[in-house]
């Protein structure tokens, strides 16, 4: 038994290489929680600004504060996975030991009502474990409970890291960002792998490691300038919108016939016929088009440019 025992407290340390220090999580990568406040107040106070500047300012923000988050939340997750592979084969391993120790003491024990003990003792350390196993982890091997774990947390991923790119703060304001990180790191947690696995039978990493890659591959980078289009892009439909909703026919018909002119110039033939509220469904499929196009958000914004007022 003690033989067993000294095995297995030294089985978590065989279960991965080291980890190279280039990779590992310095203290100066950490995202303090005062430093994490301060960026979110800058954002706010950013996104309260209201310019074309403050805005774009703000989206650049709320990348980084995401970002950061995301990777302490991959930090944490690694050192977790290897403790829960380690750490439940460890005590499925100490619980055999003693099962199968009790079972042998049975054989050579003379008295029999130290025997009946020790059987009786065996037999409810054996209920007891099997209990605990199914209670807590309803009897899934350990593989099965990383796979789902990791492909929950890949399709977060993809989700975070798709709207990060294509979004602007007024669509995906840090708030929201805040509740699909929540959702990523549970998606990291045995509880939520349970639920997974229960209504969704099937493999599912092979899957969402392909959307992960798909959506990494498709991302089209943002810079400076072009977070700014996309913000004056934004600001100009939400004015064409309170104009077309608004009870003045003179600024209704201005609105419509700029948003002629915009959809136009930017390659789109709406139809001459089309009212207010067609062609602002038409304006935000260009604007969504264009999150991923950056020649459509180039002549988007020349578009936008050039006719509002």
């Amino acid at each position: 038994m003690a033989c067993i025992l000294a095995l297995a407290s030294g089985c978590g340390s065989g279960m991965a290489p080291k980890m190279p220090k280039e990779i590992q999580v310095p203290s100066n990568s950490l995202y303090p929680v005062n430093q994490f406040n301060d960026d979110v107040s800058h954002y706010r106070d950013d996104v309260k600004a209201g310019t074309r500047d403050s805005l774009a300012a703000a989206l650049l923000l709320r990348n980084q504060m995401a970002y950061r988050v995301m990777a302490d939340i991959e930090s944490n997750y690694g050192s977790f996975e290897m403790k829960l592979s380690s750490g439940r084969a460890i005590q499925a391993t100490l619980a055999d030991a003693t099962s199968l120790g009790l079972t042998a003491a049975t054989t050579v024990v003379g008295a029999s009502d130290v025997k009946d003990i020790l059987a009786a003792t065996g037999t409810a350390f054996q209920g007891a474990w099997t209990s605990y196993d199914k209670n807590f982890f309803q009897q899934k091997t350990t593989e099965a409970i990383i796979a789902q774990m990791r492909a929950a947390r890949k399709t977060k991923q993809a989700q975070l890291i798709a709207s990060l790119a294509t979004r602007d703060v007024t669509s995906y304001p840090w708030e929201a960002t805040w509740i699909d990180l929540v959702d990523f790191f549970y998606a990291g947690t045995v509880p939520s792998a349970m639920v997974e696995i229960a209504s969704n039978a099937g493999a599912q990493a092979d899957k969402a490691t392909e959307k992960l890659n798909n959506t990494v591959a498709a991302l089209v980078p943002r810079t400076p300038t072009q977070a700014l289009q996309a913000v004056d892009i934004r600001s100009a439909y939400t004015k064409l919108a309170a104009a077309i909703a608004g009870k003045d026919a003179a600024q209704v018909n201005d609105a419509v016939a700029t948003l002629h002119k915009i959809l136009t110039a930017a390659g789109y033939s709406p139809a001459d016929d089309e009212g207010g509220d067609a062609l602002l469904a038409d304006l935000r499929k260009a604007m969504a088009e264009a999150r991923t196009d950056n020649d459509k958000l180039a002549k988007l914004s020349e578009a936008v440019a050039a006719n509002m007022k």
